[in-house]
């Protein structure tokens, strides 16, 4: 009896073990029986490169080389001071809410879809910027003069300067645009300094009586290029904002804006803070141009009248809303082909407002010049070159749902467009004359 029960007992595991074989091999085949499925255990390559660009008090882009997989890298970890951070399914990060003038180090780890992970990338110390002094600065002279230095170390054309600003640097901004218009200039001098910019407040000791003005400009190491903005302590024309976004492409317009602006004592002046094409990534909104290229291509995130994402955006929004009579009037330039008119002017709709700013100006400048020629597209109906229907300042001002990408169906009457051609307007101080005369009378 005992020498069955042994007997059974060892037929009993040898069939246990020929079974557990069998499992092992079900486990490890594939579908239809073949060869084994591969394990993928091989990790991913170490990440290189890793840099950290666009750094500020508070912020920093960092980028690096993308790892390579047998497979395929699934993410990449981001460690900061050795603790893990976040994770990125790109290679690259944007970081906020950092600490001013602190030291950080860094390092990326790639994983792969089966969990592998890499080695770490080598270290990475970055330093964010100082907190800078929240002080109101002084200066004077001439207006005129001041802007124009500003505007001659302008970047151009290429370089990537221009930061699109995040939406907390938009909400930043806002901070102080509010504080600015609410005469709260030690409250805006305080905000500023979290974007790099500061407050200067400029007397122009060469008009008669002097003339104050704040002036919200960048610090002298710039990070973020997004242009100058001037507030009149006490206007002369409530209701004129000036602008010209487009200072080195349309030549000559800034420095024109600058003189309109000084003569009239205007209420605001928004100068781009780089070319129209200094960054080579395209806005998400609607519209093409040949301003950047030999073909029509959409506009550049640099390019601000053509994104929403932009202090130039920011302000309109803000000053629209608290000065309910305001009228935005844009500076620009155009290159006139044969059957062209000197002047084309429009509110950004092809529709009529009830007080039609663009005709007003119109007459005015031909008191001015009776040899300029004019085009109104909501007056010839045909008309659409130099528009500006995708502008975006001009679609929020004429209430589009959607101002980056939606056209306005109305116009409140109060955003206007001016494409110069330069012999007539733009390319001296006595075409720049006539344009400050007409919006004098206007306004």
């Amino acid at each position: 009896m005992i020498m069955k029960t042994k007997s059974y007992l060892k037929n009993l595991l040898k069939a246990y073990g020929l079974l557990m074989i069998m499992g092992g091999i079900s486990c490890s085949s594939n579908n239809d029986g073949g060869e084994p499925l591969e394990v993928d255990s091989e990790s991913p390559t170490k990440p290189t490169g890793l840099v950290a660009t666009n750094v500020t008090q508070r912020s920093m882009d960092l980028t690096w080389e993308p790892a390579t997989d047998n497979v395929k890298v699934k993410n990449y970890w981001l460690y900061q001071d050795n603790e893990f951070l976040v994770g990125s399914g790109k290679a690259s990060y944007f970081l906020d809410d950092l600490e001013p003038g602190r030291t950080y180090t860094y390092q990326v780890q790639a994983n792969d879809t089966a969990g592998n992970a890499s080695e770490l990338s080598d270290p990475l110390e970055v330093s964010t910027m100082d907190l800078l002094t929240a002080e109101l600065q002084y200066d004077s002279g001439n207006l005129e003069v001041y802007l124009g230095a500003l505007m001659d170390a302008v970047p151009g054309v290429s370089g990537n300067n221009y930061k699109v600003p995040t939406d907390n640097d938009l909400d930043q901004w806002g901070l102080i645009i509010h504080a600015i218009l609410d005469d709260n200039i030690e409250e805006a001098v305080a905000q500023a300094v979290y974007v790099n910019y500061q407050v200067v407040e400029f007397t122009d000791t060469e008009s008669t009586p002097n003339q104050v003005y704040y002036i919200l400009k960048e610090f002298s190491i710039q990070t973020n290029y997004w242009g100058t903005f001037v507030f009149s302590k006490t206007p002369k024309k409530q209701n004129l904002v000036l602008a010209a976004p487009h200072i080195l492409h349309d030549q000559n317009t800034g420095y024109q804006a600058a003189y309109v602006f000084r003569q009239n004592v205007a209420k605001a002046l928004f100068i781009s803070g780089a070319h129209r094409c200094n960054r080579e990534e395209p806005t998400d909104c609607s519209g093409t141009t040949k301003a950047c290229s030999s073909n029509y291509a959409p506009y550049r995130v640099s390019d601000v009248p053509h994104n929403i994402y932009s202090t130039f955006q920011r302000t309109t929004e803000i000053m629209y809303d608290e000065l309910p009579s305001s009228v935005f009037v844009q500076l620009h330039g155009f290159s006139k082909e044969a059957t062209d008119p000197y002047v084309i002017m429009s509110n950004g709709t092809n529709k009529t407002p009830a007080k039609d700013y663009v005709v007003l100006i119109k007459n005015a400048l031909l008191e001015e010049d009776n040899t300029l020629t004019f085009k109104i597209p909501h007056l010839d109906a045909n008309w659409t070159r130099y528009a500006a229907f995708d502008n975006t300042q001009g679609r929020f001002i004429n209430g589009s749902p959607n101002p980056c990408n939606v056209e306005a169906t109305g116009t409140t009457g109060r955003f206007v467009h001016i494409e110069q051609e330069s012999s007539k307007l733009r390319s001296s101080k006595a075409g720049w004359q006539k344009v400050s005369n007409a919006l004098g009378k206007v306004f």
